[in-house]
């Protein structure tokens, strides 16, 4: 046998001097890995003794991310950051931005959790643009509404045993050559690195970056979206207890002087690992083989798609509408714009009288007559002077609560009728996911509305300013002079003039660089021929 043949042979029955190196890469997907699983704790009862005996807790993080090949990377990135930002969290790998329907305010998502909801979202529900020639649905947008629950606990899903069940095969795997062999080297390291990953994600600042926001106070609608273009949109309703996504989506923390002592002592003891680790001779196969099982855990647990309550985001689809999707057809459109907007509000009066946070006597109260009618639909509705009726507050509309043109909806406010689906889960990781939640199938109060535009619409009735704010998103104004933003005179009667004369000015200047192409090209010819 050749000497090459003898060195492969050698090299494929005991593979030792490889680990050291395969201990260096993937610490990317270890970060992700706990990025995804991170968020449980342990509470540990402590006593405490300040002059007297106090009884507190101590509450321990905990991640089941196995031991493998990327630890001692991921050690020296931590390190790095240590040194620099303190970030633990990895940055958003899905962007999207967050819209605040109140004021139409977008905002770039840092959130590790929002850009994955979004990503998990838009790839359990894929829009299919694609026209009916081709087998397609031919749809322009779908758009979901779900309520926001409490902030309670993340759920523990198909992901987060799997990550368990692996740290008992890896155990498994090193017992192999301890009971068969005696060598219990490989338990040892087996062991060491899978305790010196459970203290790495122990450390709090990975918790706290994560959920870096607050719980709302008040009622509050957001969309998440990944803007113009495409094809997704998630809004939610937000109830006082729930995450506040504006202050999530920002991820704003203070870093820790403990993360930065613990990223260096981790970083040490990682080092002495590995070189540890280096110096196994004999059945290293066992080690690469529980080696190669935490990384499969890892690149699992990091790129998967999770139910958002895995992630302490618990949402439920809206009752009334939790899916409005547009679709490509033809329609008719009006001659004009006129509406009459005065008409509008009057129609909406007992709505007014209704939503008053605070009534008050003058709001309704006409000097001549002492109640106006008001023509609402098909009918005529009482509107009385005052928000208050009897010393009580006026009801509610009931047209409110059907958005039934029959119970007196404005004709323009009457939304398209919604069909009930009923989507059951596929495949065998979903169906798993779905038992563990102690549910089998997915209702949901689906319209169908006409384009982009239609589904806004539809959106705009069931859910008040969160179609105006994604019309913004989704049909940028364009060039539009805004006297607020300049400051001097100057240059207000400058752009004042700029803004009412570009589309003339613009359309000269097409038409000049046309003519001087064209004398370009007459000239060439010319100059040949001389």
């Amino acid at each position: 046998m050749s000497t090459t043949a003898k060195e492969f042979g050698t090299q494929l029955a005991n593979p030792s001097d490889i680990l050291s190196i395969l201990l260096l890469i993937g610490g990317d997907v270890v970060q992700k890995a706990i990025a995804q699983l991170i968020g449980h704790t342990i509470r540990i009862p402590t006593v405490t003794f300040n002059g007297q005996q106090k009884k507190r807790s101590l509450h321990i993080s905990i991640a089941p991310v196995a031991f493998s090949f990327g630890w001692v990377a991921h050690a020296f990135t931590n390190l790095v950051s240590a040194i620099g930002d303190c970030k633990l969290m990895p940055a958003s790998d899905n962007p999207a931005m967050l819209v605040t329907c109140s004021n139409g305010f977008a905002r770039e998502t840092k959130s590790w959790i929002l850009g994955r909801l979004l990503r998990d979202y838009e790839m359990k529900h894929p829009v299919d643009p694609r026209p009916k020639s081709q087998g397609g649905r031919e749809e322009s947008i779908r758009i979901d509404i779900f309520t926001l629950g409490p902030v309670t606990t993340p759920h523990n899903d198909l992901v987060w045993w799997l990550g368990w069940a692996t740290l008992l095969l890896q155990v498994g795997i090193a017992a192999v050559p301890l009971a068969v062999y005696g060598e219990w080297g490989i338990m040892l390291i087996t062991l060491c690195g899978n305790l010196l990953a459970a203290i790495t994600c122990a450390i709090p600042q990975w918790g706290q970056e994560k959920w870096a926001g607050r719980k709302l106070e008040t009622d509050n609608v957001t969309c998440l979206t990944r803007g113009n273009g495409y094809l997704h949109i998630m809004v939610f309703l937000g109830s006082p207890g729930s995450w506040n996504l504006e202050t999530l989506a920002t991820s704003t923390t203070l870093p820790g002087y403990t993360t930065r002592v613990a990223s260096v002592l981790l970083a040490m003891l990682w080092t002495c690992f590995l070189i540890v680790t280096s110096g196994l001779k004999e059945h290293a196969w066992f080690l690469i083989g529980i080696g190669g099982v935490g990384m499969l855990q890892n690149v699992y647990a990091a790129g998967t798609s999770r139910d958002p309550s895995a992630s302490n985001i618990h949402i439920k689809p809206f009752e009334r509408v939790s899916t409005i999707i547009g679709t490509r057809k033809d329609y008719a459109d009006d001659d004009d714009t006129t509406v009459d907007l005065d008409e509008d509000m009057r129609k909406l009066g007992d709505l007014a009288a209704w939503g008053a946070k605070k009534p008050q006597p003058s709001m309704f109260t006409f000097d001549n007559l002492s109640r106006t009618s008001l023509e609402t639909g098909d009918r005529f509705i009482d509107v009385k002077c005052s928000a208050m009726i009897g010393g009580k507050h006026a009801p509610m509309p009931k047209w409110l609560e059907s958005m039934d043109r029959k119970d007196g909806v404005p004709m323009w406010l009457e939304p398209l009728k919604p069909v009930q689906v009923v989507e059951k889960p596929s495949g065998a990781v979903v169906a798993v996911n779905r038992w563990l939640k102690d549910t089998d199938e997915d209702r949901r109060s689906v319209v169908y509305a006409v384009g982009v535009h239609g589904a806004l619409v539809e959106l705009e009735k069931w859910v008040p300013t969160a179609g105006l704010a994604m019309v913004q998103v989704f049909f940028t104004p364009g060039l539009k002079y805004t006297d607020e933003t300049i400051r001097d005179n100057i240059h207000k009667k400058f752009w004042k003039r700029a803004y009412h004369t570009y589309a003339v000015r613009k359309a000269g200047e097409i038409k000049r660089r046309k003519e001087e192409r064209a004398r370009q090209e007459h000239s060439v010819p010319e100059a040949e021929k001389a």
